[in-house]
């Protein structure tokens, strides 16, 4: 990878390539197109067999902010890494090829960054499908263009993860050691880095306005799957024991961590084979009996509904639990 121009930007927006072509020019136009002009876009091309590569070239000889790292098929989390390694800017963002941006996304976010000292800074998206966009209200509970530590509101752990609407200050990531998983393929790596983000940073801001546009109209698969069952574990595990090394944030983060995790068990739950569901649910069992022992489940963090069906699992068992609850729970 080359860089044109030895001024430090104010964010490197990454983009892991994997056989998009359908929808590549489509981010790449609303990146190129920013009002924020002192950017980077570093696409990781991550051993694309389509036409991705050649649409990567065709803009990088029209915009000399896009470089290209060409590497060997390895999945998201090695991509993204390999992004955060060679990037230069003050701020990441991570673009995912099948989205698009709105022109002032990256201005709108870098400048409430730099006015505010952050670490981190959200946006809220659209959900974006057949040609129309759907508000989501991801961040409407919490403080909008304030900054706060997210330790003082611990339930933000709970919205969802949006890693893709987010700035990371670089120093902090690298500071703290945050970085993805390096599992193969493109699934949960997310979940850690999120999570680890918003342990980790001390003064963040948010955005209520929709700055993404968030492809939901990708075809993919949707039948149950028997592979990677407990994947999702390992990413909230890694979670845990970045928390864990950080005693003061663990004590205000730890019984939302709990409740969270609930609800990512839950959506694991309805995409594995129900043959699977007792294997999962004593595994369920065994990490929320633990964490019932160490007094860290707390009923307020939990709704009714989610809490009784805490409770279930621990009073009655894994196999009463998988067989009372066919699809989810």
């Amino acid at each position: 990878m080359t860089n044109n121009s030895m001024a430090r930007p104010a964010v490197s927006v990454l983009v892991p390539t994997y056989n998009v072509e359908r929808y590549l020019a489509q981010c790449l136009d609303s990146l190129c197109g920013q009002t924020l002009e002192n950017i980077e876009i570093i696409c990781i091309n991550d051993g694309a067999t389509d036409g991705s590569p050649a649409i990567l070239r065709s803009y990088a000889d029209r915009d000399s902010r896009i470089a290209i790292i060409d590497k060997e098929n390895s999945g998201y989390g090695a991509s993204l890494n390999r992004g955060i390694g060679e990037a230069r800017g003050e701020y990441i963002a991570i673009a995912e090829p099948d989205d698009f941006a709105e022109r002032t996304m990256y201005a709108t976010m870098y400048e409430l960054a730099e006015r505010h000292d952050c670490d981190l800074v959200k946006s809220n998206f659209y959900e974006y499908a057949d040609g129309r966009n759907r508000k989501n209200r991801n961040l409407r509970e919490f403080p909008a263009k304030t900054p706060f530590d997210p330790a003082d509101h611990p339930n933000i752990i709970c919205t969802i993860p949006s890693i893709w609407t987010g700035l990371y200050r670089s120093d902090m990531l690298r500071r703290e050691g945050i970085s993805f998983r390096e599992t193969p393929g493109a699934a949960f790596q997310d979940t850690s880095f999120v999570l680890k983000a918003w342990f980790a940073a001390r003064r963040c801001a948010l955005i209520r306005k929709p700055l993404l546009h968030y492809r939901m109209d990708n075809p993919s698969s949707s039948v149950k799957t028997s592979d990677r069952i407990y994947v999702v574990c390992d990413e909230l595990a890694e979670s845990e024991r970045f928390l864990r090394e950080r005693p003061e944030r663990c004590e205000r983060f730890i019984p939302w961590f709990h409740a969270d995790k609930w609800g990512k068990y839950r959506w694991n739950y309805e995409r594995i084979d129900p043959s699977f569901h007792e294997e999962f649910a004593a595994r369920m069992h065994e990490e929320y009996a633990r964490a019932r022992e160490a007094g860290e489940l707390v009923r307020n963090c939990f709704s009714d509904r989610d809490w009784q069906a805490v409770m279930s699992l621990l009073d009655q068992g894994a196999a009463a639990f998988a067989a009372r609850n066919a699809e989810t729970f």
